[in-house]
This record gives structure tokens, sequence and C-alpha cells, in this order.
């Protein structure tokens, strides 16, 4: 008689292969990725690898994040003040949300519930209530806030003209502690178990460490010139961070903090968002400065193939089928 506890593992397993599988059959996903110049939000077909569909959005548009349920994906309009709201399932904007001036990224509670979303212009986070699609509140923060990210009952924020990172409960929504981190912090990464914060900072030419408990940095990573986004992969072994002062994309071992490989795209590529599948096999890279999408093989380290988009992409999301 085999124990209850393996009995469980094995259907655990089963289920996993069953949902690759229907995955699979379904087909590889789409990739929502914004036109800062462009004005449009570029849908990539991963099964041929082509732009299906481009939706209007709003002007210099930076950044595209998908709620929780993968129902929407939010896309910030940074000279409109404005986030557009597409349904993933149609591919249309279905609302316009007002929040601050110059809003960069937007980043969800785990429920769902509220989306935090970084105005630079006004040193402030909007706090929408994603279920009436207003704004219910804001949060102040340093100057030039960039990202947010939500780690368990905090909100982080990169300040980008404040060289600072802001930690926010989302309770009160207010400051609790402010982290002198680097020149120009830009985009952000987290483990899943929130101990470890990773900070871009594109002015330094760094990764600043953050222990999640005590608020301090512990490390500080160097990269290629202009990290913009650093984010962790799947797997949580290793982040991968993209650099557009170099056009490159260096993966580093979150155990050692060290570079153990640089991926080279173009000198003028302008490197820029960075998304995973959830397998974290395929990792997809904007350059901003050549308008395209380059699709890496994690187990080689290598471009694999290249997809040309609207004008200007930075922001990135992978949506499964």
């Amino acid at each position: 008689m085999k124990f209850p506890h393996i009995i469980a593992m094995m259907l655990a397993a089963q289920l996993a292969v069953a949902q690759a599988a229907s995955d699979e059959a379904e087909g590889p996903g789409k990739l929502y990725v914004t036109s800062w110049f462009g004005g449009v939000v570029s849908v990539v077909d991963l099964k041929d690898r082509t732009v299906q569909k481009t939706i209007p959005v709003g002007v210099q548009n930076h950044n595209v994040f998908l709620s929780p349920d993968k129902a929407q994906a939010w896309v910030t309009n940074n000279n409109e003040g404005t986030v557009s709201v597409i349904d993933t399932a149609s591919n249309e904007v279905v609302n316009t949300i007002r929040v601050g001036t110059g809003p960069r990224h937007t980043f969800f509670s785990p429920d769902g519930a509220e989306a935090y979303v970084t105005n630079e212009f006004d040193d402030t986070v909007s706090v929408v209530d994603s279920k009436k699609g207003v704004e219910a509140g804001t949060i102040a923060v340093g100057m030039m806030p960039h990202f947010a990210m939500v780690v368990g009952e905090r909100l982080f924020v990169t300040n980008f003209g404040g060289r600072s990172v802001s930690v926010a409960r989302r309770d009160a929504r207010a400051v609790e502690a402010t982290i002198d981190v680097c020149a120009g912090p830009l985009g952000a990464g987290v483990t899943k178990d929130g101990n470890r914060i990773y900070v871009a900072c594109h002015a330094s030419n760094e990764v600043a460490v953050i222990d999640g408990a005590s608020l301090a940095v512990v490390a500080r990573i160097p990269t290629e010139p202009g990290p913009v986004q650093v984010t962790v992969a799947p797997g949580q072994k290793f982040a991968y961070v993209a650099n557009d002062g170099r056009g490159s994309v260096q993966k580093f071992d979150l155990a050692t903090n060290k570079i153990v490989n640089t991926i080279r795209i173009a000198n003028d590529a302008g490197s820029h968002g960075v998304a995973f599948n959830p397998d974290g096999k395929l990792l997809f890279i904007t350059n901003t400065g050549a308008s395209t999408v380059s699709i890496i093989d994690t187990e080689t380290d290598k471009v694999i193939d290249t997809v040309k988009v609207a004008t200007g992409p930075e922001g990135i999301a992978y949506k499964r089928p």
C-alpha cells in the first residue's frame, strides 16, 4: 500500500504534466508589447512569432502589466496621465482610467483588488480600485517614482530622481522606510519568498540587492551600461537584467550575486523590458532602439528569434494560452 503523501505527490505530478500538455495543445501564448512612439500595443502570437494585432492606446505608452487572472492588460500612458485597460480575450480597450501625471508602471495586489500606478511627475503612486476602475487614493513617495512592486503587505517603489526605494504599507497607504540604493533606480525584481529585492540602477551601472527583512542593501552587482529592468527567472536560481546602454542582457546567479553570462543583442538595440514564459525556458526582451523583441532560449542563453513590433517598444507582458 502506498503512503498517502506519495499518492498526493504522484497526483500532483500527473496534474502538472496534464496542464503542460494542455498548454502545448492550446499554443505557445502571446506577448503584449508597448510602443513609446507608436501609440499602440503590439499583440505577438508566439505560435508563428508575428504581430497578430495592434491596439490603439494612449500617447507614449510605457509599460504593460497583466491582472492576476490575466483577463486584463493595463497600459500606462505617460503623456496622458491615463491607464488603458485591454481585455485580453477580445484584445480591445475596455476602459481608460485617469491617474496622476506621468504614469510609468502598474503592479497589482495578489488578489487583484488594487492596482498601484507610479506617477513620475507627481511623486506619487495612484491606488486604483481595479473593479471600479477609478483612483481610490494616492501614496506620496520619493522623487520621480518609476516602478512599484508588491512584496507581502508592503509596496516597494523605485524613485529614479531620488536615488532611493520607498517602502510603503499597503494598508496604511503611507511610506514607512526609505532605502538609499543607487543612482537612477528603475526596474526591480523579487524572489518568490520576498527575501531578496533586486533594483536596476541605470545611472550607476549596477543591481542593488536589498534584504527583504532588514531593508538593507546587502550586495551590489556591477553590470554593463544602462541597466533598466531586472527580473527573477521562474526557477528562482537566476535573474536577468536588460541594459539599454549596451544592448545586452546579463544573467546572474542569485546564490552568489555574480554575473554568469552576457547575451549580446546589438549596441544600439536599447534593450529594455523583460518577460518570461511560465516555465522560464523562453526569455523575451524589448529593444527600444531596434523596435524588436528578442526571444532567448534560457538553456543556451542564445537569441533564437527576433520579432519586429511597433516603434519604440519598452514594456512587455506574456500571457499563456
